[in-house]
């Protein structure tokens, strides 16, 4: 999934040269805008990806929010359907195919997979300090913030994922969630203790305990 998100969100980067057909330009901000609302609801994505915006926050698992991802997705599926094809360049079509495929995924893993009530393992990797210790992007101060701030959405994270998943699960979802939980535990007990220790800011790292 994640390579599958790389190619994605790379189409809020390209640039497209303006034209005068309502078709092309509806296409360059549409596409702009529905990979930004993507993202916005998934930001560890966007942290895996470099895009450093999206660091510290942490994506809301409620019921109500994953109903209204759903829909919003449906709705941004449609708009790309609805766009007239012949009018975009080869180039465009292209990344109107990787886009919509993507969207569709993701509504296969909602709607069909029912993913959020099956499978564990989309939970157990949301909290992951891992990629603001090994990636030397800005001061560790600045990335022990984001840290802090995602940790602190660890409780929702667990108290939707206790609401959202099915009484019965699949073994071998339940045991690699738990082998990911692990790892990271391991993480925070060992490798992040250990970059901390070049943090100078006393009350910083007051709040981080």
């Amino acid at each position: 999934m994640r390579k599958l998100l790389l190619v994605t969100t790379s189409l809020a980067l390209f640039c497209c040269e303006q034209k005068s057909d309502k078709n092309h330009v509806n296409f360059t901000e549409m596409s702009d805008s529905i990979t930004l609302n993507f993202l916005a609801w998934r930001p560890y994505m966007g942290g895996f990806l470099g895009l450093h915006e999206y660091d510290g926050k942490v994506t809301d698992y409620s019921k109500i929010s994953i109903d209204r991802e759903l829909a919003r997705l449906k709705q941004d599926d449609n708009r790309l359907s609805g766009l007239d094809r012949a009018s975009l360049s080869d180039e465009e079509f292209y990344d109107l195919r990787i886009l919509q495929h993507s969207i569709q995924t993701e509504i296969f893993n909602i709607e069909d997979l029912n993913a959020y009530a099956t499978n564990p393992i989309n939970y157990a990797f949301v909290i992951d300090a891992n990629a603001y210790v090994k990636r030397d992007y800005a001061p560790i101060e600045e990335r022990v913030k984001s840290i802090i701030a995602m940790e602190k959405r660890a409780p929702e994270v667990f108290k939707n994922a206790k609401l959202n998943l099915l009484d019965s699960l699949a073994k071998p979802y339940v045991e690699t969630a738990i082998l990911i939980a692990r790892g990271s535990a391991a993480f925070l007990e060992g490798d992040l203790l250990t970059a901390l220790k070049e943090v100078k800011n006393d009350s910083l790292m007051a709040k981080a305990d």
